[in-house]
């Protein structure tokens, strides 16, 4: 008997526990944008679709998770800054020919700004680019696109 309420109980607070879980975990600005072309974030392309991204309970992580749940990535960002000069949500991508790379993520509500790191992939084309463009042609395109 004595073991049962113990299971019992210990049941219930796992229960309990997730239940609190789940609720500090609901992100109060989730933003979504439809990206018209592929682009690739933490070292995974993604192709163009509507995305949702989601601030997560670890700190300066992000979840990009495209809307029929196919693709997506949990991302560490080098954190949120303070910036109160832009007052439109937003996602930035840097540009080199035809491939895009995430590279902030703005958000007008509360001011801030997420900035990823570059991939692998985008220092060694960045290096490539260098060696054979001049500077000015070397530099990427920057693009963004309005969240919803």
């Amino acid at each position: 008997m004595i073991k049962q309420v113990l299971k019992m109980s210990s049941i219930l607070s796992l229960v309990v526990a997730l239940a609190v879980t789940a609720v500090s975990a609901n992100p109060t600005n989730t933003l979504k944008a439809n990206i018209p072309f592929d682009f690739s974030v933490g070292g995974k392309t993604l192709p163009a679709g509507v995305y949702t991204v989601t601030p997560m309970s670890m700190p300066n992580t992000l979840r990009i998770r495209r809307d029929d749940n196919r693709e997506g990535v949990l991302i560490q960002t080098d954190g949120s800054q303070t910036r109160r000069d832009e007052d439109r949500t937003k996602l930035v991508f840097r540009r080199y020919g035809d491939q895009h790379f995430l590279a902030q993520v703005w958000t007008a509500d509360d001011g801030t700004m997420c900035e990823l790191r570059k991939s692998r992939a985008e220092r060694e084309l960045m290096k490539s680019r260098a060696k054979f463009l001049a500077k000015s042609v070397a530099e990427p395109e920057v693009v963004s696109i309005l969240v919803q």
